[in-house]
Order: structure tokens, then C-alpha cells, then sequence
């Protein structure tokens, strides 16, 4: 697979973050894009993921789930966010427990997804890049091409990150 677009999504109340990630293989570039979205509509997501410049190929969507723990008022809500952001984007909802043990600050380093220009209210992009990179470790395929970027960077033949 010569190029891989995922979009991570972290829905929330005050902001929604989205983060771009486009892997081209034969040019061993990273493209990171991000956008804090107003709110939790799920419509300005969707049209904020079809707006891609320069990507043709439709992106596969992970979007962080939300579990109702506190039993606060704005749980329902929440739920009803992510439910929406699933239907509006095609995505797949993954549960978020221990997704931190598992997709560590150099993995996300390496790919330019830790640290980002934009303010948000609970790091909300560093949350959609970390479910995004989370989806990609569930799949074969693209579990490999991460396994690839890390072979490469140890290598000492980095990937471009832009």
C-alpha cells in the first residue's frame, strides 16, 4: 500500500479533535494535518475530513469512545456525540483503556503527533492521534507500516514528518 490516510477523532464538549495522518511509503513521508473542532457536532468533522488537499484515498476513521463513569450530566450527551460522529464519518469507535500503555509518547514523537500549535481544553488532538495510531496497531496491515517507520527510523533512515 503505497499511501494510508487515518483520521483520529476525540469528540468532546468544549472542542473535537481531528488528526490527519497521511503515510506515503515510497517517499517515506508522514503528512500531519489537525483541526480543533468547535464543539461536538459531528458535521464540521465530516466536512473538515473530506476537505484533504492532495490525498485521494478515503480515510479510515478511529474515533475514541466515551464510557460514562461519573454519572455527571454531561454523559448522555457525550454519548450521543460519539454515536453521531460514528454515523456522520463512518468510523470505528475503540474504547480508550489503557491506550496510553500501549501507544507511548516516542512512538507518537517519531510521528509528529505529540506536541501540536493548537490549544485545546484536554488535549484533544494528542487524544486523536493516540486512538488513530491505536486503530492502526489493531490492523495487520497497517500495524506494519508503523513497524516499518520504526524498522527505518532505527535504522537511521527517519521518516519525513510535514
Amino acid at each position: 500500500m503505497n499511501v494510508t490516510h487515518v483520521v483520529g477523532v476525540d469528540t468532546g464538549l468544549v472542542h473535537t479533535g481531528v488528526v490527519r495522518m497521511v503515510f506515503r511509503a515510497k517517499q517515506r513521508v508522514i503528512e500531519i494535518s489537525h483541526e480543533a473542532v468547535a464543539g461536538d457536532k459531528a458535521p464540521p468533522v465530516r466536512a473538515w475530513i473530506d476537505g484533504a488537499q492532495n490525498v485521494k484515498v478515503k480515510p479510515v476513521v478511529f474515533i475514541e469512545a466515551y464510557n460514562p463513569r461519573h454519572h455527571y450530566k454531561q454523559d448522555q450527551r457525550m454519548v450521543l456525540a460519539v454515536a453521531a460522529m460514528r454515523t456522520c464519518t463512518g468510523g470505528t469507535v475503540l474504547p480508550n483503556t489503557g491506550v496510553k500503555k500501549v501507544v507511548r509518547r516516542g512512538l507518537m514523537e517519531l510521528l509528529g503527533v505529540w506536541s501540536f500549535g493548537t490549544v485545546t481544553h484536554h488535549q484533544d488532538l494528542r487524544s486523536a492521534a493516540r486512538i488513530a495510531l491505536l486503530g492502526m496497531l489493531k490492523d495487520p496491515t497497517m500495524n506494519q507500516l508503523l513497524a516499518d517507520v520504526v524498522r527505518d527510523h532505527l535504522a537511521g533512515n527517519t521518516w519525513s514528518v510535514q
